[in-house]
């Protein structure tokens, strides 16, 4: 597995089908290894053959059909990723639902624990651009395929920088029209098996031209997954905890906004399952906090009730943060990293700034649109 030392960038253009079949070809290896360590892990975690698991995981979910309706152009590029890269349509199609295929493997299994990552920051209002902050937190097995596209949609007049892994079609980004997202999983919520993945939520919020636009497709559209989507444009920033039932508005301030990864006004929680009584604390007893309330506490006295640190260097003072698990590093003991650090200025043009790896030992570099 090889460690990113400088990013790697690559152009899509053309039609979906065309932009994925580039992305597969140009990025071959980094894909199939990527996948290997993907199904070796799939294989350990799910307790089953892998080819058993992931035709389970594929036959026992319903997302295609949200998929075909909201974003079929998706459908196409990932066909075209597959193509490309010599991957057959299951596994290039089952490899983009990344927190489905998560929440599929804990009901599977009846688990209960968490899948905590990625930290969220945002700075807007007073008249001054706003500055949109994620830590992207993922399985280790990813490292190495860490890619920022510039996508070019000429059909909508607009581009795209989208970071993401060698073989998915994106996790974050920002566009030309000045609009950004974030997205923090909330596996506390309830899931569906038939909505709209988030990976495609992503893109499809990034295709929009206003920041209204984009808040109302994201209110609109059926989840898969509990996410916080946090949204961006030019004058300000929007928040939304989503589930498999409703989009719930978060605000932490009238000009700042974080988050993690358990929810804070979304009570759309999944039935229980098992014992009903179980995971109840003891009287007199409190749970130690969790990876994610640990993460927010440090937020929350980094920014909250002080003056805002509304300046690209102080979000990346915070991400870089050592002493919290804001900043996951490579050496980490856990199976999960920071992959990918990036801040966003809203600007016209809008500016972001990436490293592909641990803020605190990653440097970032500057991308326009």
């Amino acid at each position: 597995m090889t460690t990113l030392t400088e990013p790697r960038s690559l152009l899509l253009t053309g039609s979906p089908r065309e932009r994925g079949r580039v992305h597969g070809e140009a990025l071959r290896p980094e894909i199939t290894g990527g996948m290997r360590r993907w199904k070796d892990a799939l294989q350990q975690a799910a307790g089953l053959p892998v080819e058993e698991y992931l035709d389970r995981f594929v036959s026992r979910t319903d997302f295609l059909p949200a998929i075909e309706r909201w974003t079929p152009h998706l459908l196409d590029e990932v066909r075209g990723i597959g193509e490309g890269a010599g991957i057959s349509f299951r596994d290039v199609y089952a490899y983009q639902l990344m927190d489905e295929e998560w929440l599929f493997r804990l009901d599977l299994k009846q688990g209960s624990e968490p899948l905590e990552h990625c930290s969220m920051v945002g700075f807007f209002g007073d008249g001054a651009p706003p500055i949109l902050g994620q830590n992207m937190d993922l399985p280790k097995y990813y490292d190495g395929t860490q890619t920022l596209f510039r996508v070019r949609d000429h059909d909508r007049d607009r581009e795209s920088l989208i970071f993401t892994a060698a073989g998915l079609i994106g996790t974050t980004g920002l566009n030309s029209r000045g609009i950004g997202i974030c997205c923090n999983t909330l596996t506390r919520l309830a899931h569906a098996y038939h909505g709209l993945p988030a990976a495609f939520i992503v893109r499809r919020v990034l295709e929009s031209s206003t920041l209204a636009e984009a808040s109302a497709f994201v209110r609109e559209i059926p989840h898969a997954s509990g996410q916080n989507y946090a949204i961006g444009g030019p004058d300000r920033i929007v928040d939304f905890e989503c589930s498999a039932h409703k989009a719930v508005p978060f605000s932490c301030g009238p000009t700042h906004v974080y988050h993690t990864n358990h929810p804070l006004v979304n009570d759309d929680q999944p039935a229980p399952a098992g014992n009903a009584g179980a995971g109840k604390e003891p009287a007199g007893e409190r749970s130690p906090m969790s990876n994610s309330e640990q993460r927010l506490a440090y937020l929350e006295r980094m920014i909250g009730g002080q003056e805002a640190p509304r300046t690209v260097a102080g979000v990346k003072t915070i991400l870089g943060a050592r002493a919290v698990p804001i900043n996951v590093g490579r050496d980490s003991a856990g199976d999960g990293m920071t992959l990918g650090s990036l801040i966003m200025e809203l600007t016209t043009p809008p500016v972001l700034h990436y490293a592909p790896g641990p803020p605190a030992e990653t440097a970032y570099t500057r991308w326009t649109l």
